[in-house]
Order: C-alpha cells, then sequence, then structure tokens
C-alpha cells in the first residue's frame, strides 16, 4: 500500500514537473515572440530613419545645386519657376521670387526661394532662400573689389562679378568701388602701369627709378644725352661724321690767316639711327585696363 501511494506521488510529481516545464517554455516562447516583434519593429523604424535621412541629404544637395545655378543667373534673368520634376529622380523643385525693393543707391534687391518636394509629399523637405541684388560682391571667384586686369577684348568678361573699362567713368551705381577708388574709376587710356614706389638699378651705373604718388600721371622722359665737339670747320676734307651726328657745308669762312674752308653745320638726329615718335614707347600691343566693381 504504501507504495502505490509513492508510485502516485512520484507520478503526480512527475506531472506537476511537465506542466511547469511546459509553462517554462511557453513564457520563454512568449518572451522571444516580444522581443523578436520587438526587434523587428526596431529594425523597421531604424531602416525608416535612414531612408527618411537619405531622401533629406538627397533633396538638401539637389536644393544647393540649384542655388549654385540661381548664383550664377544675371539678376535681370530672374524668373518664377513652377513646381517640375527634377528628371531621374523622385523629387521636385520650385523656384519663387521675392518682391523687389530698391534701396537708396538705386540697388535692386529680392530673395530667391529654393524647394525641394519629395514626389507626392505637399510639403518641402527644403527650402534654401539666395539673396540677391542688382549690384553683388562676386564671391566664388576670390577676385577683390578694385582689382585691374589687362583685357584683350571688346566684349566685357561675363563671369567673376562686373568690370568696368578704366576711362575716368562714375563709380556712383557701385558704392563699395567708390568707397576705394573715389568717384570715378582710373583713367588708363594710353598710358602704361607701373609699380608705386622707388628702387635702385645698377645695369648701366646706380640710377634710380621712381613713380609718382599713387595714381599720379607720370609724363614720359628719357635719360639725358649728351656729346661735344672741338671745330665746325677745319682746313682738310677730312669731315668725320658717326651715328646720330651730321655736317653739311654752308659757304665758306676764314677759317685762319692765309686760308679759308667751308663752314658747317654740325647736327644731331636720332631718327637716322632710332624710329623715332613723338612719344617715348616700348615695343607694346593695345589692351583695355578693367577695374573689378562688383
Amino acid at each position: 500500500m504504501k507504495r502505490i501511494i509513492n508510485f502516485n506521488q512520484e507520478k503526480t510529481a512527475a506531472r506537476c514537473r511537465g506542466s511547469s516545464l511546459i509553462s517554462i517554455v511557453v513564457i520563454a516562447s512568449l518572451v522571444f515572440s516580444i522581443l523578436g516583434l520587438a526587434f523587428t519593429q526596431m529594425m523597421q523604424t531604424t531602416f525608416s530613419g535612414l531612408n527618411s535621412s537619405n531622401i533629406a541629404i538627397q533633396a538638401q544637395q539637389y536644393a544647393a545645386s540649384k542655388a549654385e545655378l540661381i548664383k550664377l543667373t544675371k539678376y535681370e534673368d530672374l524668373e518664377t519657376q513652377p513646381l517640375k520634376d527634377v528628371p531621374d529622380t523622385q523629387f521636385q523643385d520650385e523656384v519663387e521670387l521675392s518682391t523687389e525693393t530698391v534701396n537708396d543707391d538705386d540697388i535692386k534687391q529680392r530673395t530667391v526661394t529654393v524647394s525641394v518636394y519629395k514626389k507626392g509629399d505637399s510639403l518641402a523637405r527644403v527650402k534654401l532662400k539666395i539673396p540677391r541684388s542688382s549690384i553683388e560682391k562676386e564671391e566664388s571667384s576670390g577676385v577683390p573689389i578694385g582689382t585691374i586686369i589687362a583685357w584683350a577684348s571688346t566684349t566685357m568678361p561675363k563671369d567673376g562679378g562686373t568690370w568696368l573699362i578704366c576711362n575716368g567713368q562714375s563709380t556712383a551705381a557701385y558704392p563699395e568701388l567708390r568707397a576705394i577708388v573715389g568717384n570715378n574709376v582710373p583713367d588708363y587710356q594710353g598710358v602704361f602701369l607701373r609699380g608705386y614706389g622707388s628702387q635702385i638699378s645698377t645695369h648701366y651705373g646706380a640710377v634710380t627709378h621712381s613713380s609718382e604718388a599713387l595714381g599720379v600721371l607720370q609724363g614720359d622722359a628719357i635719360r639725358n644725352i649728351t656729346g661735344n665737339h672741338r671745330r665746325i670747320t677745319w682746313p682738310s676734307n677730312n669731315r668725320y661724321t658717326e651715328g646720330a651726328f651730321r655736317v653739311e657745308n654752308y659757304g665758306t669762312s676764314q677759317a685762319w690767316t692765309g686760308g679759308s674752308e667751308s663752314a658747317v653745320w654740325l647736327y644731331f638726329d636720332a631718327s637716322r639711327v632710332v624710329p623715332t615718335a613723338n612719344e617715348n614707347r616700348p615695343v607694346n600691343k593695345a589692351v583695355y585696363w578693367l577695374i573689378k566693381a562688383a
């Protein structure tokens, strides 16, 4: 009887252990299911976030590219653009112009807004605002206002800002340039430019080379040419000239006691040996001197 009771007790204990094990397995399965679901949701959220971030980066890149094109567009050529597809992408863009204003210096101003949308969206992923004016500082070229360049064409540069011919014209429309050079651009027509200051050269004696004050026109000049002669008449036929000098007969003259000889003129004429003109100049070709105004 006692063995039967013990057997029944062991059987009951085994059933209890089996039930506990099943419960543990069920609970573990439930926990793993919950963890798996949470992990799946987390991964979906992560991938969704990465995709959204990637879309935002692409939209930013398209907006920046569009903004660069607008910066290169002349102010007077700016125009609105309705919403349209960006070729071979999932994006659309549009361009809007603000109302134009005019400041005290008669400079026109407006703001250009570039908006980039993902197709199907009602809200822009990116909006960029680009201020523009009829006279603008050229930031991309790195060339400061007031820079002088030589230009070999009658067509003015189209890139790198606004350039003016250095002919003394007014700077009234260019306040930044006016602050540098005054009310007028320099007049460099028909002149060579020279570095301001002075220095001494020794290639042909010690010579000091000096400019005028900054912006002041300096007239042409040459080094002094000197020479001498002992007499312009002599009792012989050995009349000898060289280089720029020449001798011509000028009647007769009593040159010494008991004799006479033809009188002569002694001339100096540089054109006998070098090209001459009404100015001193080196070999040259004409160009426009331009100054950056904006």
